[in-house]
């Protein structure tokens, strides 16, 4: 056993003298970081050339004891090298986890003269695009590490040269998802693939993308085609598997998967490993920096001298002028715009005599429980409450908002707009929704659009020569938004909605900032939000905890961790599920006999509810509650002791500032508008994606709610109330209504 960088490890395998033949040979030992670190990648280099492992492997009686239990993280390793003749040096590096490599061993070694030459790297022109992305995402990352330095990691991680690993007998199968690419959504890499032993079953399948975290799969789905094929494996008429695994958004690149089944006997065996490169389709990703020429510049010449200190050829001039015109025109198209200044209105009037007949129509994208439609049902109803001002609504989808509309004396229309939304022209998308929606625009003096799906109902204002507020709440990129909801020839034409809007309307200015390209016209308002004070503290004076508790099954005597919002992967509830996993034992021996549940409101049927309900029983999670859509949604503010937001994205959240003026603890991702919401001091506030990081502010939020500490609370009531009191901000709403009716008339 050698320690070095503070780390335990052995290489126990490896060729007699470090005298390797001609052909591949295999390394391998065990590495241990310390207590609360761990090794996210594990490489060897031979000379100057990188050759990638297997690390995270279980080590049976190592990981027990290193860690008092078994693992993960997993202590052993393996790598599989080639080396070239005359190569006369071995070094191993591993990375932790804030993406430092360190070198812990090395070696003089020594290749048999029959060994195949070096074989020529591909010049840098080949990989001169993506690198090039690549270092200004690393450098938007760690602003502090020089470029050269991320230029090295950039090159190295390019030369490299991946294990992968497939299934030995008796163990027969295939990973179908993911291969040489993996998709992302919210942070989570879909698994699916068959897997079976030719003479034993199967008691559990895990995925693991990182060091700590493992996520069980679910094995057992029917597979006919197998069956017919591999007829003597035991089990093979149900060899199916699929399932979700967690991928940090600091992992290296490629990243690795790994795959553990594990039999009835207790063994447990590697069955697939599988390097591949994670491509973003929705949720967090690594922002490239703002658009800078000089960075640019910077950026290649970086990778120029990296690429002469690794050898690397750097190919033909005009190949590389070619790939470095690629890389900037990507980079232009893609970087965030540099923010613009912005201030929310401080006072306004409304235009134009009071009692002025106004006449309002508010589109919302569906009628679901959610806070988009309860926003501007609240706005609706303030806009009707105005002397001379009536509201009826439209929506493309059915839902249970239609019956809180009708009650408040808002009627509301459902117009399909299925075909609309297939078309793959503006032109077939225009006539589409001529034929779907027909209104009486002579009755029509304005039209409220919520959320920026109801994009198409500005265009109908446009042609009816009608004003129009286009209200968005999304903080994603347009192209990244609707990238599988529309075909990219409509991309446009939600893009120009920003701009015949008569107002386009913000609450956070961190939203404003991803659209900031389109205010050509200079018609984009910020706005603030509301909450409605007076109806919470009446709320909390008429209802008290227990009760409402057993009005909905819930145990009077636990604490609940409550999340309030749909369920669907944006919200992040797969990060809040795998944070009660992670602190499933902690918080057990921490706080012995008391009930500590994590609560879910707004499941909705479907694959994700399956899914999360899936990993909750794998896990034994019988603390983990799942409460469907609910009218009710003040009722559990009003039960929850510690209120969580897990999101990737949001605007400028409805659920924070209720459960603040709800006087509840809040532990939150720090996500777009929520830092112009609530500070440190008022809230738990961490980054999306990371499971580790909730759990900590969980165990603070718990710790000071068992020791009676309100303070944050307290700060984030006193706050909100001050800024964004409904008394204070719907006026403004109101008042930008009349203004824009006023301007279009005059």
């Amino acid at each position: 056993m050698s320690e070095n960088a503070g780390w335990q490890f052995a290489v126990e395998v490896h060729p007699p003298q470090w005298a390797f033949p001609a052909g591949k040979s295999w390394v391998a030992g065990w590495i241990f970081a310390g207590e609360n670190r761990f090794v996210t990648d594990l490489r060897a280099w031979v000379d100057g050339r990188p050759f990638l492992g297997l690390h995270g492997l279980p080590k049976q009686g190592f990981d027990e004891k290193f860690l008092g239990r078994p693992g993960p993280p997993y202590s052993g390793f393996v790598i599989q090298l080639n080396p070239h003749r005359g190569a006369t040096m071995l070094r191993l590096e591993a990375r932790d986890p804030a993406g430092r490599w360190t070198e812990f061993f090395r070696t003089a070694i020594t290749v048999a003269p029959e060994a195949a030459d070096y074989p020529p790297p591909a010049p840098l022109s080949e990989r001169l695009t993506e690198a090039t992305l690549s270092l200004l995402k690393l450098h938007a990352q760690r602003p502090g590490q020089p470029l050269a330095a991320l230029a090295d990691e950039v090159v190295s991680s390019s030369l490299a040269e991946p294990l992968n690993s497939l299934p030995n007998p008796p163990f027969h199968g295939a990973l179908e998802e993911p291969r040489e690419s993996g998709w992302l959504r919210y942070g989570r890499l879909s698994v699916t693939g068959w897997l079976a032993h030719r003479t034993e079953k199967i008691k559990h399948l895990t995925a693991l993308a990182d060091a700590v975290q493992e996520s069980p799969l679910r094995l057992g789905l029917a597979r006919p085609d197998i069956a017919h094929v591999f007829t003597e494996l035991s089990g093979n008429d149900h060899a199916q598997f699929v399932g979700h695994v967690d991928l940090p958004a600091n992992q290296s690149t490629p990243a690795l998967l790994k795959v553990f089944a594990e039999l009835e006997n207790g063994e447990k065996h590697l069955a697939f490993a599988q390097r591949f490169t994670a491509h973003i389709l929705a949720g967090g990703d690594i922002q490239l920096p703002p658009l800078s020429r000089p960075t640019f510049a910077r950026a290649l010449w970086a990778l120029r001298g990296s690429a002469r200190r690794h050898g690397l050829p750097l190919g033909a001039a005009s190949d590389l002028i070619d790939r470095a015109r690629e890389a900037w025109a990507i980079y232009r198209a893609e970087a965030p715009h540099r923010p613009k200044r912005h201030a929310p209105r401080k006072s306004a009037k409304p235009p134009g005599v009071p009692g002025t007949p106004l006449r309002i129509l508010v589109v919302t994208h569906n009628l679901n429980f959610e806070g988009a439609p309860w926003f501007v049902f609240e706005l609706a109803r303030a806009l009707s409450r105005e002397p001379g001002l009536s509201v009826r609504v439209l929506s493309p989808a059915e839902g249970p908002m239609r019956r809180v509309f009708a009650e408040a004396g808002m009627p509301v229309e459902v117009a399909d707009l299925s075909q609309a939304f297939a078309a793959t022209s503006a032109a077939e998308f225009e006539q589409s929704l001529r034929h779907a929606v027909t209104l009486d625009w002579a009755n029509i003096d304005l039209l409220v659009a919520n959320t920026m799906v109801s994009f198409w109902a500005v265009h109908l204002a446009r042609a009816a020569r009608k004003p129009s507020l286009l209200y968005v709440h999304e903080s994603s990129a347009i192209r990244r938004f609707f990238g599988r909801m529309l075909a990219p020839g409509l991309f446009p034409v939600v893009e120009s909605a920003f701009q015949v809007a008569s107002r386009v309307v913000f609450t956070a200015a961190s939203t404003r900032t991803v659209f900031d390209y389109l205010d050509s016209k200079g018609n984009f308002e910020l706005l603030p939000s509301w909450v409605d004070v007076a109806r919470i503290d009446a709320f909390v004076v008429a209802h008290d905890q227990s009760s409402l508790r057993r009005k909905h099954g819930l145990d009077p005597d636990a604490v609940l961790l409550v999340n309030i919002g749909s369920l669907c992967e944006r919200k992040g509830q797969h990060i809040y599920l795998r944070t009660a996993a992670l602190l499933k034992e902690e918080l057990r021996f921490t706080y012995p006999g008391k009930k500590i549940q994590f609560v879910m409101v707004g499941a909705r049927p479907g694959l994700y509810l399956d899914s999360l309900q899936q990993e909750a029983d794998l896990g034994g999670l019988a603390n983990v509650l799942f409460l469907p859509e609910t009218g009710e949604i003040f009722d559990f503010y009003r039960l929850a002791d510690i209120f969580v937001c897990t999101s990737f994205e949001e605007s400028f959240p409805r659920v924070l500032l209720e459960s603040a003026a709800f006087r509840l603890p809040i532990v939150s991702t720090n996500v777009n508008g929520i830092a112009e919401m609530l500070g440190a001091d008022e809230a738990w506030l961490v980054p999306p994606g990371d499971r580790y990081q909730l759990g900590e502010a969980l165990k603070q939020a718990l710790a000071a709610h068992f020791t009676g500490d309100t303070s944050r609370a307290e700060r984030a009531r006193a706050a909100i109330v001050q800024r964004f009191h409904e008394e204070r901000s719907l006026p403004l709403h109101v008042a930008l209504a009349r203004t824009v009716v006023a301007a279009h008339r005059s």
